[in-house]
């Protein structure tokens, strides 16, 4: 960031000269009963500090307040908090989240120590922490992760005292701790404070006493306070003598010279007068102000604030009834930021702010039970005398009061029903002086009272419904002395009363609607005579001029149609600077000052909410010594000064912010300003009213999408490379461009006062201005580019803080913008001038070609014209005329009519054949036929009629739709019309042979019938004939299947009848031994084992073929396992495959139960295999047939397939055709793939596709419901 030094190397001086011009009102103020000028405003949890408990208060070089609490770290900028708490998964984190002592560095960054984490070291440019720990392997570390004080000495060394017992520096270059040279010492290891005196030697006071460390000599010296007790000291004060003072647990406060020697002890005495003693024995905090005071923060009893001479306290408590007391009474740490602000951290309720500025501005208010004080709170009237006091009108049956502002309540008035002579009315509304001295006091509902001087009784003056020269109303709002003594008494209900001097009886001028003249409402606020004689009335309706000469009333209103007029009809109070202005406020419209004319008319200059004013609704208005104008209002105070230029004055500022009532005030002879609130009055002179510092303002933070966006080394994608109060360069990305900027300036007094400007240069033109309340600036769709964002702030009224702020903004450019993208479209450019260079060329040659190919046609056609002797015409249908090529040279009209219209050729046309003619005509010029053709008659050259064909067509129609040009030809239809009489006669002859034809096609008809009938009857025959052949061959392969397992059960058997023989021949020798028993014996169970088995081979094979030959014969349905069936199929069909080399592999996966034809199925699953073995295999080469079933949304799928040679696209789109065969004398029959087709597709309800190509094998797949009728697909 740029723009801060300036600004930031003045706040010392400034802060000194203010607390110096400040401070010293304060006691004088204090000790005043029912007056109040140092005030606070407290921040707590409620407020966003993270825990109640301030234990250590810092400011960095930024200007930012930090404050470690027990539960998190905060840095406040008056605004807000951010808070900074350990994070168990961060490594970047505050080291732990109790903090107990905090230092600023020089160069921006925080150290921070904690109760267990250590030492924390912040770095503002990152925003974030870096952890120094106790390692006890290492003599560098700290001692202890107890930090109980830090200390950063004017020569830059960190002092770091922990639990430890060790004193300790750190090395910045090395990030290593050294030990001070004292070792580990009991008394080190409580260090609660540490102070660097002017020597260099440094003053520790500890839970074990107050030490002084000489560095240089590494001497550690005890300090006692005379008794030789060790001092439990808590805090350490050096003044500007270089003495130092000493805060202890419990023993009060002490005061040691430069050398060591006690010279006072404060303690807290309740028996002492009032302000002359310590107020708490527990001094938990010191911090002494330029001009010597020195504060004191108690652990149970509040701030004080010992005066200069050492002699005087003035005592500072909570109030819970005050909100602009301190925070609290158990108070813990004191400091001042740079622009003299103090700021108390409490143990209980967070921290307090005390702006010394606050101080010029003293509360007079009231006290219960103290007399001395305002009897009630609201001030109504006031006014100042010649000696200084004040004479206050009050409400809440608070009567009249006057008040010394140096020595409280002096006088004061009540109504006592019993003694006439009292005030007429406890409600006080407004309080003068006339010219003979004696008091007005202005009462609602008690007329007006006359004070004599020097007198105690009143004179009252009221309303009597039986005089009319009597006041018109009890309820009066003001008095007025004019130059002439006339007096005049403002009402609140019935206009303005006039006595004239020396007069006994009132005038009264109330509002007459029926009299224009008449004043503008009965109810008058104010009355004023200015220097020019002119008396000037303030009404709820307007502004009037009275005109003593005519009794006429001239009435100034607020007009919406002119801006010179008042701001608003609703007038409050007036006032004549001294100049000679006549100044107006207004209730609602600010202030208005009034410009005389020449000619005696008026306009008005207004200040408004627009020009700054904090409100709309003026209470009183004074001019100070140095002519500026103050004004009261509903919210507070204002100044504006002769450049119109505004500065507000708020709560926050020490002046009432409940408002101030209207004409009540005055300015006291020594120059201070009173006005009368709705909670007491205010009394300040102009003169020590402190202007505020020029704000620095900084961007504090940036968000994208209004969400808060992390530094880049925690978000890759983030555009921040650092803090943006450090100077950070903002970079962009394309997709970033709506983005918010997030103000600041780091201030602790009226923060809301603060007002903003800012400019993004290359993108905004001007300066963009914005209150406290919006410190943002967001911006949407920001073109790529670098820009500059200009900040800069101000105080009500102030000067723009100069230079601006400048943070710099890159937005960079999308991927389709960038430099090589550019570089890329430049190419793309060049090459496509080039192409449409070359495309123009091209388009030339082209144009080129086709107009001589144009001109090559139009020799053609007229060629072709010639050729074919027909004539081509164009006719302009708007002029008629007719343009003719290769006219036919034998018609009359050819050489009668050369350059003839349409009409002229018209006479030529038979008059038998014009009709028929120009109907042709007009039903295409209409639209009713789409082209023009007539047949007619014409002369030739002979003077004979000859028939010509004329065909045409309209070639452009207007815009609504009308011909405009016609074109066709003329052909002679002599040669045509011949011919047509020979196709007559020849067409007549034809229809003859047809008839005759036709009868014999009927004949031939009947016999394709019968032809077809036998057709179908042989096919249906040759169908069941294929699948008797297939039965056929499923009993053949029976046969063979069976033979197989009985042949070997015959084999076994007549085996074993051989070896019953031979055991018979043994047993009928008598040689039958063992030996020959047990080897028949085997013999006989193996056999009979094979025998069994084979059988059962057989018995399985009967079973199935059984079930398969029944599915084979019929067509019912019914349900099946669809693996099963097939495994079934192809068993029965296993003899054939044995005889070839091939191969079926099917893959079913079990479970699928479909309700099918398996009669139709195995018919079909047979003829594909054999389909394949006949035509897919060569017979020296074995092939694989794969049968592949899968079950899609309730729908079968088959599909059936072979490596073989396959078929080229001819037969494959012929391979379900009956009787279409490539082995036609082969033997085949040409039924067997139409059978698969008519099965599926009939009887199985499915569908059946085949693909195939040479050389790539024959897929068939099969598609049929699962359920029983249901279509697949």
């Amino acid at each position: 960031m740029r723009g801060r030094g300036r600004q930031a190397r003045g706040w010392i001086v400034r802060a000194i000269a203010l607390a110096l011009c400040c401070a010293a009102t304060a006691p004088a103020a204090r000790a005043v009963p029912g007056t109040d000028a140092v005030r606070f405003h407290t921040f707590s949890t409620a407020d966003g500090l993270p825990q109640a408990t301030v234990r250590a208060i810092a400011q960095d070089a930024t200007g930012f307040l930090w404050l470690g609490t027990q539960d998190g770290l905060a840095r406040f900028d008056g605004y807000g908090f951010q808070v900074y708490r350990h994070e168990r998964d961060d490594p970047w984190s505050l080291a732990e989240s109790h903090v107990t002592a905090l230092v600023a560095d020089t160069d921006g960054s925080l150290w921070v120590g904690t109760l267990t984490g250590g030492l924390s070291h912040y770095d503002p440019d990152l925003d974030r922490f870096r952890t120094y720990r106790a390692d006890r392997a290492r003599s560098d570390t700290l001692a202890s992760d107890n930090i109980t004080a830090l200390l950063l000495t004017r020569g830059g060394r960190l002092w770091v005292a922990n639990t430890g017992g060790r004193l300790q520096w750190l090395e910045r270059t090395a990030d290593a701790l050294h030990d001070s040279g004292l070792g580990q010492r009991a008394a080190l290891r409580m260090v609660r404070s540490m102070l660097e005196l002017p020597d260099g030697d440094l003053l520790l006071g500890t839970l074990d006493g107050l030490w002084r460390f000489d560095v240089a000599a590494m001497r550690l010296e005890q300090i006692h306070a005379g008794d030789g007790r060790a001092l439990d000291v808590y805090t350490l004060a050096l003044d500007a003598r270089g003495h130092w003072w000493v805060g202890t647990a419990d023993a009060g406060m002490l005061h040691f010279d430069a050398g060591g020697n006690l010279v006072a002890r404060y303690r807290h005495d309740p028996d002492a007068p009032p302000g002359r003693a310590l107020h708490d024995d527990a001094v938990r905090a010191l911090l002494f102000d330029p001009d010597g005071s020195l504060w004191i923060a108690g652990d149970g009893h509040g701030l004080a604030r010992m005066d200069p001479s050492g002699v005087g306290f003035t005592r500072y408590t909570h109030d819970p009834a005050k909100p602009d007391s301190v925070a609290a009474n158990r108070l813990y740490v004191l400091v001042r930021e740079r622009s003299g602000t103090l700021v108390v951290g409490s143990w209980t309720n967070g921290f307090s702010i005390h702006d010394p500025r606050t101080q010029a501005f003293v509360h007079i208010e009231s006290v219960a039970g103290d007399p001395r004080t305002l009897p009630a709170r609201p001030v109504t009237g006031l006014h100042a005398d010649a000696d200084g006091t004040l004479w206050l009108g009050m409400t809440e049956a608070g009567g009249l009061v006057q008040l010394d502002p140096a020595r409280g309540v002096v006088r004061r008035f009540k109504h006592d029903p019993d003694r006439p002579g009292s005030l007429a009315h406890d409600f006080v509304r407004h309080v003068t002086r006339g010219r003979d001295g004696s008091l007005w006091v202005s009462t609602i509902g008690g007329g007006i009272d006359r004070l004599p001087p020097q007198g105690n009784e009143f004179e009252h003056h009221r309303h009597d419904p039986a005089d009319p020269a009597s006041l018109a109303s009890d309820s009066v709002l003001g008095y007025y002395e004019d130059s002439q003594g006339t007096q005049w008494i403002a009402t609140n209900d019935r206009g303005v009363d006039e006595r004239c001097a020396g007069c006994s009886g009132f005038r009264h001028h109330a509002h007459d609607p029926a009299l224009p003249d008449s004043i503008s409402d009965n109810t008058v606020s104010a009355v004023l005579q200015t220097r020019d004689g002119s008396l000037w009335f303030a009404t709820r309706g307007g502004l009037d001029r009275y005109d003593r000469a005519s009794g006429r009333f001239e009435h100034l209103r607020a007009r919406s149609d002119d801006p010179s007029s008042l701001s608003s009809n609703s007038i409050s109070t007036l006032f004549e600077d001294s100049h000679g202005n006549l100044w107006i406020g207004t209730q609602g419209g600010g202030l208005n000052r009034r410009i005389a004319h020449a000619d005696g008319s008026s306009s008005f200059e207004v200040i408004d909410t627009s020009d700054g004013l904090a409100a709309g609704a003026i209470g009183t208005i004074v001019e100070d010594g140095q002519g500026r104008i103050w004004v009261s209002t509903t919210v507070g105070i204002s100044r504006i000064d002769a450049q119109r230029r505004v500065v507000n004055f708020s709560g926050r500022d020490g002046v009432q912010g409940l408002g101030y009532w209207t004409n009540s005030g005055a300015l006291l002879p020594d120059g201070r300003i009173a006005f009368g609130g709705l909670d007491g009055a205010t009394l300040f002179d102009p003169a020590h009213v402190a202007g505020r510092p020029v704000p620095t303002p900084m961007v504090v933070d940036l968000l994208l999408r209004n969400v808060p966006v992390h530094m880049r080394w925690r978000d890759p994608r983030s555009p921040l490379l650092a803090s943006l109060w450090r100077g950070g360069h903002v970079q962009l990305a394309h997709d970033q461009s709506n983005v918010t900027f997030e103000f600041s300036a780091p201030s602790f007094g009226d923060t809301g006062s603060v007002q903003y400007a800012y400019r993004l240069d290359g993108h905004d033109a001007q300066w963009i201005q914005t209150s406290a309340a919006r410190r943002f600036a967001t911006y949407t769709d920001l073109p790529a580019g670098d820009y500059v964002l200009q900040l800069r702030a101000r105080n009500d009224g102030g000067d723009w803080s100069e230079p601006p702020v400048s943070i710099d903004v890159s937005v960079a450019p999308a991927p389709w913008w960038s430099p090589s993208a550019w570089a890329l479209y430049g190419l793309m450019a060049v090459a496509l001038v080039l192409l449409v260079s070359w495309r123009v060329r091209s388009n030339l040659r082209r144009r080129r070609a086709v107009q001589e190919s144009i001109r090559s046609s139009e020799e053609r056609l007229k060629l072709a014209l010639w050729g074919s002797g027909s004539e081509l015409w164009d006719v302009d249908l708007a002029s008629g005329s007719m343009h003719r090529d290769n006219q036919l040279a034998h018609l009359a009209v050819s050489h009668d009519a050369l350059d003839a219209g349409l009409e002229a050729y018209r006479s030529y046309v038979h008059p038998d054949d014009i009709e028929r003619f120009e109907q042709a005509l007009t039903a295409h010029l209409r639209g009713d036929m789409p082209a023009f053709e007539a047949s007619f008659r014409t002369l030739d050259t002979q003077r004979q009629w000859v028939w010509v064909l004329a065909r045409g067509r309209v070639v452009a129609r207007d815009a609504g739709g009308r011909p405009q040009r016609l074109s066709g030809t003329t052909s002679d239809a002599n040669a045509l019309n011949q011919a047509l009489a020979a196709l007559r006669t020849l067409n007549e002859q034809l229809e003859s042979r047809v008839e005759q034809r036709t009868a014999a096609l009927q004949n031939a008809n009947a016999e394709l019938r019968s032809t077809l009938e036998q057709l179908s009857i042989a096919q249906r025959q040759l169908f069941e004939a294929e699948k008797l052949a297939s039965l056929g061959g499923l009993v053949a392969g029976i046969a063979h299947e069976i033979n197989t397992p009985l042949g070997i059960g015959v084999t076994a058997a007549s085996h074993l009848q051989e070896e019953a023989q031979r055991l018979s021949q043994h047993i009928a020798g008598g040689d039958l031994d063992a030996d020959e028993l047990a080897r028949f014996e085997r013999t006989a169970r193996e056999s009979a084992q094979m025998i069994l088995r084979n059988l059962q081979r057989a018995d399985r094979l009967v079973k199935s073929f059984k079930q398969v030959a029944v599915d084979q014969s019929s067509e019912e349905r019914r349900v099946v396992d669809l693996g099963i069936c097939l495994n079934e199929i192809l068993t029965t069909l296993g003899p054939s495959l044995k005889k070839t080399p091939h191969r079926v592999e099917l893959h079913c996966p079990s479970g699928i139960v479909v309700e099918t034809a398996p009669g139709a199925l195995y018919q079909i699953v047979s003829n594909l295999v054999m389909n394949s073995l006949t035509h897919a295999f060569t017979a020296d080469v074995a092939g694989t047939i794969t049968i592949t079933v899968r079950l899609d949304d309730g729908v079968v799928c088959i599909d059936f397939g072979d490596d073989g040679r396959g078929m080229g696209e001819a037969v494959r789109a012929r391979i379900f055709e009956p009787f279409f065969t490539t082995r036609r004398g082969q033997g085949g029959s040409g039924l067997g793939m139409h059978i698969v087709y008519s099965l599926v597709t009939q009887v199985l309800h499915g569908q059946i596709e085949c693909d195939s190509a040479p050389g790539a094998g024959t897929r068939f797949t099969l598609r049929f419901g699962k359920d029983a009728g249901r279509p697949a697909g």
